[in-house]
């Protein structure tokens, strides 16, 4: 892995019960350039953060997935980082796969790699409820883009320099996994996907179910701000 040039980037609300463990699977890997933003979470997210060994920025409130992006977009920018791998804080996402997407990357010369969980590649038992709102996200994403993306909801996501430099996210929800795809491709990136295999727990699973409670919210704010 090419660990040094990677800085992996997580935005948690609320995960005190996954975030060290997930912090310190990442760096026995080998990787220790992480950036935990704590987006305003009323538990330990950030002392659990800190003491696992990421380095950490809190939000004053709760902003939402795509504000942690968009923070950890502005950093990558202001410090010229070379490589931005963007994980989950649940646990799901195994890191393993960073050397699949950065191999994948130099093998298509893209800008962005996405993870994909619905590939033949990987049995992931994917929640039912996870692979209704993919499969209509999927369909709402791609009538704007020129790719027919397979997981366009991937939080899973390496980026290059290029791209770091390029995006100019405004969701601030979960709508950011549509926008980047659809921004990425109007900025003229190049995206591409890999198969990963994925964990779901019954904690990531309680996480997902908001997400599914929230899905017109995400749906409307993604065409309001494309």
């Amino acid at each position: 892995m090419n660990a040094k040039n990677i800085t992996v980037g997580i935005s948690a609300f609320n995960e005190a019960q996954t975030i060290a463990d997930v912090v310190q699977s990442i760096r026995k890997s080998g990787c220790d350039r992480i950036v935990v933003i704590d987006d305003g979470s009323k538990d330990e997210t950030s002392d659990k953060a800190l003491m696992a060994g990421a380095r950490v920025l809190k939000h004053a409130v709760n902003g939402g997935a795509g504000a942690g992006i968009q923070t950890l977009l502005l950093l990558a920018k202001k410090e010229q980082w070379p490589y931005l791998l963007l994980m989950d804080a649940d646990g799901q996402h195994s890191i393993e796969h960073i050397d699949d997407l950065f191999r994948h990357m130099q093998q298509t010369n893209a800008d962005i790699v996405i993870g994909n969980r619905f590939s033949m590649d990987y049995d992931n038992e994917v929640p039912k409820f996870r692979k209704i709102y993919n499969r209509l996200a999927n369909v709402m994403t791609n009538i704007f883009c020129e790719k027919n993306y397979g997981d366009t909801q991937s939080g899973y996501r390496l980026l290059n320099k290029k791209a770091i430099q390029k995006l100019d996210l405004r969701s601030t929800g979960f709508g950011y996994c549509s926008e980047m795809i659809w921004h990425g491709e109007l900025k003229g990136l190049s995206i591409e996907e890999y198969p990963i295999s994925v964990l779901y727990t019954d904690y990531s699973q309680s996480k997902g179910q908001r997400n599914i409670l929230n899905g017109l919210k995400t749906a409307w704010q993604f065409l309001e701000n494309i």
